[in-house]
Formats: structure tokens, C-alpha cells, sequence
């Protein structure tokens, strides 16, 4: 790939200063190991050092920055023309998933797979399925029966999609994912669990991507949903019946407990865990480790163990770094009463 910087600052909505806007440039690279031709970006100021260092040939920045070299891209969110950038850069690997279904898949004769669609050796799709148009199924990966799959959505290398799940368009279900699993649901009887049997199913809609190892757990009755345009990462677990809203994005470890809400545009950080039965506003945060209990509004900013409002874990925290010193006054005082005779 290489194309004109004009050309690039029009498709990541950037605009160049101090620079030749027709340099090519021909890939995408970090700020210290950039050469000629390369294409950087700068989102924190701990980089500026790197960034003057750097023998890029363009980097994108927020404002102009005295000392670098490079011609400059400038735009207000440096992140998003990022963004932008390396889906003009990534690796194009359409000729290693032709159109079409390998020998050594198995491809249910009940099956519905429409024209255009890749599927990979020792894949598997179970009857009564529907695998619409453009959709890439990896080598290894099972679509077990009555699924849906949306147009152009990727399942990638043995990612699991069991029974009766729904999938959008344009979505990416990453490796080991593993959608429609039975969700923890036992009775006791006496000294022993008997299992119950989850009836729902999962539905994703479109533009949601599933990390590696994620897991979503089919409903109990009803379907356990993630709205269009989440992010979920790596090595989430979602159980059953839980609902999450439009563009929120849950990064690595968090778990969430059964009949769980969370809003449209909540942003949760790693290793979360939230109990069942709650709900989290929309536009809410909840910070990396929190331990969610409880139900919290639109607009909330949590953290913490148990999680409760940012700024008051914030002053706890700086209050606790104190005791040590404060203790040391304590003590000090109370010699002093003593030497006074006072209890």
C-alpha cells in the first residue's frame, strides 16, 4: 500500500502543515523505530521526546509541536485518524480466503450459505443454518444449527457459535470466542445441583466485535443481547440473560453476572466484576478492578472495591496515604497530655 500524504490527510480527516503533502507514504510504525515513508502518531505528551527523535515521514499530531521533523497531520482526535490510517494499511489477505467453501469443511445439506462467502478447512456449519453474503468462517471454526449469520461478519479460527445464536452484519468474533454456552444456572436438591436448562439463546447485532477466549452465555428464557456497535474484549465473560448497550466497550477479564444491564455508551475497564441483577446507567465508567454490587445512574463514574463514585475513592485513597503521618501526630499528642497529666 502506498498513497500520496493529500490523498491520506483527506480519507483520516487530517491536515497537513510545514511539509510536502505529495511524499508517498508506505506503512504505518511506531515513533522510534520509524524511517522514510513511515506514518506515526503522537497522543500523549511522554512521547514527545520519541516524537522529535523520530525519522517518520509524517506524524499525526493534535497541535503544532516545536522540534519534530516530520510534516505534521493535524486533526482534534489523533486517535480516531489513527484509527483511520491503519485500516487504509492493513494486511490484505483476500487471495488466502477465496470465495468459496473448502473440501475439508462440513457444511450441513439443510444449510443456507449464499454466494461470496469464504469458509475455511474443518469449519462446520450445522443445519438449518443461514450463512448470509461476504461472511469469512475461518478454518476450525463451528456454526452449530439454526444460527444466523449477518453479511460480511468474520468468524475467526475455532470460535464457537452454538445453536440458535444470532449474529449481525459486519461483526468479528475473534479466536476460542465462544457464543450460546449454557449459562450458570443450578437448584438445589438436597446436597446436590440439578442443572437448568437454558432456553433463550444470544443475539449480537451488527458492527459488535467479540475478543479472543470472550464468552457470551445464552439466555435462560429470554436471550441474552449486546447491542450494535459494542466492543467486547478479550476474555470477557457475559453470562445469561445480560444486556449490553449500543457502543459500550469492556476491555480484557471484567465478568459479568447474570440479568445484568449495562447502557449505551458505558466504557468498563479491565477486570471488573459486576453482580447479577443491576443496572448501569448509560455513559457511565467504571474503572479497572471494581467491584459493581449495586445499581448506578446515567452518568456515573465508578471505581473501586466495593465500587462506589470516582472522586470519593480518589479522596480515600489519598487519606490512607496519610495515616501513617497522621498516626505519628496522634501519638505525639498524646505524650504531650501526658506530660500535662491530662487522660
Amino acid at each position: 500500500m502506498t498513497i500520496r500524504l493529500k490523498d491520506l490527510c483527506e480519507q483520516i480527516g487530517a491536515r497537513c502543515v510545514r511539509g510536502n503533502e505529495d511524499i508517498l507514504i508506505r506503512a504505518v510504525a511506531p515513533l522510534a523505530d520509524a524511517g522514510t515513508g513511515d506514518l506515526c502518531f503522537l497522543a500523549s505528551p511522554k512521547y514527545l521526546d520519541d516524537a522529535c527523535a523520530s525519522k517518520a515521514s509524517a506524524i499525526i499530531a493534535e497541535k503544532e509541536i516545536p522540534g519534530i521533523r516530520a510534516t505534521l497531520l493535524l486533526t482534534d482526535n489523533p486517535y480516531l485518524s489513527w484509527a483511520k490510517a491503519t485500516e487504509l494499511f492493513k494486511p490484505d489477505r483476500s487471495c488466502h480466503l477465496p470465495r468459496e467453501i473448502d473440501p475439508c469443511a462440513s457444511v450441513h445439506p439443510d444449510a443456507t450459505v449464499e454466494s461470496g462467502v469464504h469458509v475455511g478447512a474443518k469449519a462446520v456449519i450445522g443445519a438449518g443454518s443461514l450463512i448470509e453474503s461476504g461472511v469469512i468462517i475461518h478454518c476450525g471454526a463451528v456454526v452449530e444449527e439454526n444460527c444466523r449469520i449477518g453479511r460480511d461478519t468474520e468468524i475467526h479460527p475455532n470460535a464457537v457459535i452454538h445453536y440458535g445464536s444470532t449474529i449481525g452484519q459486519r461483526c468479528i468474533i475473534w479466536s476460542n470466542a465462544v457464543i450460546g454456552a449454557y449459562g450458570f444456572g443450578n437448584a438445589k436438591d438436597g446436597a446436590h445441583f440439578v442443572g437448568i436448562h437454558q432456553l433463550g439463546s444470544v443475539r449480537i447485532e451488527d458492527d459488535v466485535s467479540i475478543g479472543a477466549g470472550a464468552t457470551v452465555d445464552r439466555g435462560a428464557i429470554e436471550d441474552t443481547i449486546i447491542r450494535k456497535g459494542a466492543k467486547i474484549d478479550n476474555l470477557v465473560m457475559i453470562a445469561h440473560n445480560v444486556i449490553i448497550g449500543e457502543n459500550s466497550a469492556i476491555a480484557a477479564q471484567t465478568g459479568i453476572s447474570g440479568s445484568t444491564r449495562i447502557g449505551d455508551r458505558v466504557l468498563i475497564a479491565g477486570q471488573a466484576g459486576f453482580v447479577g441483577h443491576i443496572e448501569i446507567g448509560h455513559d457511565s465508567f467504571v474503572g479497572a478492578q471494581a467491584g459493581v454490587a449495586k445499581s448506578f445512574p446515567p452518568g456515573s463514574k465508578i471505581t473501586g472495591y466495593p465500587a462506589r463514585n470516582l472522586m470519593d475513592v480518589r479522596r480515600s485513597d489519598s487519606a490512607i496515604t496519610h495515616l501513617p503521618e497522621l498516626m505519628r501526630r496522634v501519638r505525639e499528642l498524646e505524650k504531650k497530655f501526658e506530660e500535662f497529666g491530662l487522660d
